[in-house]
């Protein structure tokens, strides 16, 4: 099936988080245009529709279980798509991987214990870290002019305080859309094995790899580092079903998944969402979503292609780093001179798009803006064209 994503569909007023909440989480200017939060404006496959569909006909919607053949799907997933031969019986199913990050910092470190983070990094991160009265160690990214790069001989230096028990991985690195190659993997995994750090891995965008890229699984490159890893993905960033919140988080190493097992009791984020089993089920088994992900791959990569040549014909000082991965790109505001406030306001306020502030992911985040482009390349123009009015009204 050939899937149309040129396709505009109205969204307001569905309880979408990312259009109808714009009052909430930008009073300032509630009709921006929204180009933040992580989920995209195309359908799902449509198999996955029809599983919904199906499953929504009959009028009962109790509690849930999981399907019979979920932790081989998602095993098999892995080994097709990321090379990693996964077993369904490491899985412990979580109603989303934010609600498993923080279940993972407290299930591994005791309070007061460091967690290092590598910011700017998806800011649920920090949220984890703190809400468990645990410490944010900081092992910033380095950016080099065109990549964003680990700190190796930082995080060398934190992982050897033993109460840094744990490592919070965000590969692809979101947001500033960045595929580490084997060599930085087997660097990272080195140095947490040999100072016994904890390595949990959230690589919920590992689908989302651009041809120019490979991605590797954490887990993947050896036993030894298999044992230390906790790797959480799940469907819904892949084709955007993040709302029914289902997740597999792979957990080899016995010990660990047990920790873990007690923590997601305590919290209760054991039972499914019956729609996210479904929907479950239904992305992992049926041929037509791997379809819809590789044309969905080279839409976004255009959809880069022509933010790129738009901001270099009609926005120069604005710069965007190619990416590896995601629909999530980064940009560079930084030669406009704006302060943080002044930024976010210029955005909001000046030219009516709604991005999230590159402050909000800590590091050296600020003065940059992340930008979603997961929508059809008419709202990304329309979009662009607001910022470019703004830009051209300021004279930049």
């Amino acid at each position: 099936m050939k899937y149309d994503f040129d396709k505009v569909i109205d969204r307001e007023g569905t309880l979408s988080y990312k259009w109808d909440a714009r009052d909430i989480n930008f009073p300032e200017n509630p009709q921006a245009l929204p180009f933040w939060i992580a989920d995209m404006d195309f359908p799902c496959p449509e198999p996955i529709a029809e599983a919904v569909r199906k499953r929504a006909a009959h009028p009962i919607y109790g509690y849930s279980k999981v399907a019979d053949d979920a932790r081989t799907l998602a095993a098999v997933w892995q080994k097709k798509r990321n090379h990693w031969d996964a077993r369904p019986e490491w899985i412990e199913f979580t109603n989303g991987i934010v609600p498993a990050l923080s279940s993972m910092v407290a299930a591994f470190t005791e309070p007061g214990d460091g967690v290092i983070i590598q910011p700017p990094v998806y800011y649920p991160f920090s949220e984890a870290v703190v809400n468990n009265g645990r410490k944010v160690i900081n092992n910033n990214l380095l950016y080099d002019g065109e990549r964003w790069n680990i700190n190796f001989e930082e995080l060398e230096y934190l992982a050897e305080e033993p109460s840094n028990k744990l490592l919070l991985l965000c590969h692809p690195l979101n947001p500033v859309s960045r595929v580490l190659s084997e060599e930085e993997l087997r660097r990272i995994a080195d140095i947490c094995l040999k100072n016994n750090v904890i390595l949990a891995v959230d690589e919920i965008h590992s689908d989302l790899v651009y041809r120019h890229c490979r991605f590797y699984s954490m887990a993947a490159l050896s036993k030894e580092v298999e044992q230390i890893c906790v790797v959480a993905s799940a469907p819904s960033k892949t084709f955007n079903i993040a709302g029914l919140q289902m997740s597999a988080i792979f957990i080899p190493n016995e010990k660990l998944r047990r920790k873990f097992q007690k923590e997601t009791e305590k919290r209760v984020l054991y039972i499914a969402n019956l729609f996210g089993a479904t929907a479950f089920e239904a992305a992992y088994s049926d041929p037509e979503c791997e379809e819809y992900l590789e044309q969905l791959i080279d839409y976004l990569w255009e959809n880069y292609r022509f933010l790129d040549t738009y901001l270099k014909e009609h926005m120069p000082k604005i710069k965007c780093q190619k990416p590896d991965a995601t629909y999530l790109l980064w940009l560079d505001f930084r030669e406009l001179g704006l302060g943080d406030a002044e930024l976010e306001a210029f955005c909001l306020k000046e030219a009516g798009v709604a991005f999230d502030a590159g402050k909000w992911f800590g590091g050296d985040g600020e003065g940059f803006m992340r930008i979603n482009i997961g929508c059809p390349r008419s709202i990304l123009e329309q979009g662009l064209g607001r910022l470019k009015e703004a830009y051209q009204k300021r004279g930049f």
